[in-house]
């Protein structure tokens, strides 16, 4: 008899799911980290205050995130976990009423990265000098969504160079800054309309799996429009890399290893349906 295959004790399916959760895993905890980069942002986005209808922007990484990890795990329930026996009736209609919330919450999202990106745009040359209003409210911009009480230690870097200024953010950002912040924020609603684009026709193909009518030739045109839109977001991943932005860089990474599973599941599920009908 020949001995069963192990890896460090698992077998390679149980090391293989247990790969899948720890990625999942990650994701919270990267949730956990934009929830208070944000929050820290809020000081600087919005002086006045955060108001109930302006939450959503003010928190968009965040409500992305953590609508993203929901209908994540709602994908992994319909493709891998819940057999397609029972995946009907009120279980099929709780699952759709999760997913059309998150989906309502990734386009509110959307909309906040619109909005942050179309803020980000007002920087423009400073004619003044920033030292001027070090110890006020104005603050100097050193990421997307950080940005530090400007002092007259850091506004330092500001005298030589020239100066960009937000009068929207009450901050000043340098000239090599500024069109690095432009260019993050365009990524992110570039990043964020692909996923956006990638999870409809994730829906479709498992709409019609479930009614049987996603044929072989229909899987593969989804899967060619799929691959352009991974490689898209491999593209801002790759970017994110570039600029150094670990975090960015990071989240992607996770992101696009976590659909992988998902489409995977997937291909597993079109792939048992088409030996059953041809056995």
């Amino acid at each position: 008899m020949t001995a069963e295959r192990r890896i460090l004790g698992l077998k390679p399916e149980s090391l293989f799911q247990l790969f899948k959760y720890t990625i999942y895993t990650l994701i919270f905890f990267n949730l956990i980290y934009f929830l208070r980069e944000e929050y820290l942002a809020t000081a600087a986005r919005f002086p006045e205050g955060v108001g109930f209808g302006m939450l959503i922007d003010a928190f968009s990484q965040s409500t992305d995130s953590f609508a993203w990890l929901v209908l994540l795990l709602a994908f992994e329930l319909e493709t891998y976990v819940i057999p397609d026996e029972k995946l009907k009736g009120a279980v099929k209609w709780g699952l759709n009423i999760v997913a059309g919330i998150c989906y309502v919450l990734i386009t509110q999202a959307l909309i906040g990265y619109i909005n942050h990106w179309e803020v980000i745009t007002e920087f423009s040359p400073y004619a003044g000098v920033a030292c001027s209003v070090a110890g006020t409210d104005a603050t100097l911009a050193v990421d997307l969504y950080e940005f530090l009480p400007l002092t007259t230690e850091n506004c330092g870097q500001l005298a030589t160079n020239q100066t960009f200024y937000n009068a929207g953010l009450n901050s000043f950002a340098t000239a090599e800054m500024a069109p690095e912040l432009y260019n993050l924020a365009l990524t992110d609603v570039v990043n964020a309309s692909t996923w956006l684009l990638i999870v409809v026709v994730l829906w479709i193909d498992i709409f019609l799996q479930l009614r049987g009518e996603l044929t072989a030739r229909l899987y593969k045109w989804n899967g060619a429009v799929k691959a352009v839109l991974y490689l898209t977001l491999i593209a801002c991943c790759s970017y994110w890399a570039w600029l150094g932005d670990f975090m960015g860089f990071w989240d992607a990474l996770l992101w696009i290893l976590a659909f992988f599973f998902i489409e995977l599941n997937l291909f597993k599920w079109h792939s048992s349906e088409e030996a059953e009908v041809a056995a």
